[in-house]
């Protein structure tokens, strides 16, 4: 039976007004702000006021028995006895090609 982790999307809104949508597998608002584990009232880019939105259902992943979360945000799992992989690229947050253990995870978006 395959692992199952639910994944979570939230909107950051920028002071210039542009919208970017983040993944995380934690359910509630800012968990890594910036994708490093930087917390939630950190702005990268100096004094603007960046602000993170409250987490959505985005759905979830299936992934080999054994899988397990070893990073919140950016959501990296680890595929035992084969590395890690992020799923930024399996989920279509960014463009580009899952690495070679893409094709261990199904990504089942919310209906």
């Amino acid at each position: 039976m395959p692992e199952r982790f639910a994944v979570y999307r939230y909107p950051i809104a920028r002071a210039d007004g542009e919208r970017e949508l983040r993944y995380t597998f934690a359910p509630y608002k800012g968990v890594g702000y910036a994708g490093s584990d930087e917390p939630s009232d950190a702005h990268p880019m100096g004094n603007e006021p960046d602000e993170a939105g409250q987490t959505r259902p985005a759905g979830h992943v299936e992934a080999p028995d054994g899988a397990r979360i070893v990073s919140f945000e950016p959501p990296i799992l680890e595929i035992p006895g084969r590395g890690n992989l992020a799923l930024d690229a399996v989920i279509g947050a960014t463009e580009g090609e899952a690495d070679d253990l893409g094709h261990l995870v199904r990504w089942r978006p919310r209906a």
